[in-house]
């Protein structure tokens, strides 16, 4: 009786243990994300078009967003502005705007959604040129629709720093932004409000030199890859570090050994961390060092570096669905973003400007896949249709 009463009083613990096990890890896995609506953006930039959708929905009472769909083409605004005297070309205008177009309605079949649910921006680099106006003006025509062509720099990296830093980073990191036609960032500062709270506030820093405005500049003096990347060393680091320093100057807390994390975006930084850490392709933010930095300079700079990433496999990767979002990143990276030229331009921006901002052994790294200001400016333009 003794035993049967033993083996009933186990049975019993067992199963109370099993259902305890079994809440306690539903209440491990967050309930998947229910979307109110979706708000899309364009950028019309140096290295082409690109299309971020993001999902509104409320978690904890907040309201929040999440990247769901974004897409890349390449249109040759950058390069025209250098062939055409920092004016854009009418054909590269009628592209971007047709790529627009094609890039809508896709996107509105999808996901059900209607022109108001977009907006459309140029970027700072591209604002450069002296008739982006008729960008809007085609815009209008074409599709009824505005562009934004004033966005300043500042703006466009404050919204960078929104998009990709972490709140707990805030006091002690660095953006370093490498566009195509430009390179800005910028530090978030505290300050305390009138009320007493702690606020921040954006200072920035930019030059008006991109990865891809750079690159074609010396390509139209300089074919040959030998060629090509000693004059660009020679540009980076007599030319453009001096600019870069000053705009450092202007922000002195940049530069303090108290601002320990630096994060990286861009094009280039997005082609490195593909190259360096492919698996890595559902993280946002990824760690890495300056020997990896420098380990892909190096393959940038060997005369088969880029043909053989290019032509990499990746059929050691046993997890399907892994391989098949890394095959997928690694065709964009390789034949999307930028081309060697453009890449080891971008690279060699960000490392002098590591270089400038210095205390580099006393710092650590990080790729972060959503500094992408437009997702931030889409969030602000539409967040009061979906408060509750």
């Amino acid at each position: 009786m003794q035993y049967l009463f033993t083996r009933q009083l186990l049975w019993l613990l067992t199963c109370c243990l099993t259902v305890v096990v079994t809440v306690s890890r539903a209440q491990e896995i967050p309930s998947p994300i229910v979307y109110d609506g979706y708000r899309g953006g364009f950028d019309i930039g140096s290295q082409g078009v690109k299309l971020s959708i993001i999902g509104f929905y409320h978690r904890d009472g907040k309201l929040k967003y999440r990247l769901v769909y974004d897409r890349q083409e390449t249109v040759g605004l950058v390069k025209g502005m250098e062939l055409n005297n920092g004016k854009l070309r009418s054909a590269d205008i009628q592209d971007a705007v047709a790529t627009v177009q094609e890039m809508l309605k896709d996107a509105s079949e999808t996901y059900g959604m209607s022109n108001r649910d977009f907006v459309i921006y140029t970027s700072s680099g591209v604002n450069l040129a002296s008739n982006v106006a008729d960008i809007d003006a085609l815009t209008q025509k074409i599709l009824n629709m505005p562009t934004v062509t004033s966005m300043p720099t500042k703006v466009e990296a404050t919204y960078s720093v929104r998009a990709g830093l972490a709140r707990e980073d805030f006091d002690k990191a660095i953006l370093v932004d490498v566009g195509g036609g430009n390179l800005k960032g910028g530090i978030l500062q505290p300050y305390t409000s009138a009320s007493g709270a702690v606020r921040y506030t954006f200072k920035s820093y930019s030059i008006e030199y991109g990865a891809r405005r750079i690159a074609e500049r010396i390509m139209m003096r300089k074919t040959d890859p030998a060629e090509y990347q000693n004059e660009l060393r020679v540009m980076v680091e007599d030319s453009i570090s001096p600019l870069i320093r000053m705009s450092l100057n202007d922000n002195p807390e940049i530069k303090t050994i108290s601002r320990s994390i630096v994060y990286l975006t861009g094009g280039a930084a997005y082609q490195f961390i593909t190259w360096k850490y492919p698996e890595k392709v559902r993280e946002e933010i990824v760690e890495f060092t300056m020997n990896d930095f420098y380990q892909f300079i190096d393959m940038l700079s060997s005369p088969t570096g880029w043909i053989d990433w290019q032509g990499k496999t990746f059929t050691k990767i046993d997890d399907p669905k892994l391989r098949e979002l890394v095959e997928k990143d690694h065709v964009k990276a390789t034949k999307r973003v930028y081309n060697r030229e453009g890449c080891l331009a971008g690279t060699l921006l960000a490392q002098q400007v590591f270089r400038e901002i210095g205390n580099l052994n006393t710092k650590t790294f990080y790729f972060t896949r959503d500094a992408y200001w437009i997702n931030a400016l889409v969030f602000d333009t539409y967040k009061g249709e979906f408060k509750k």
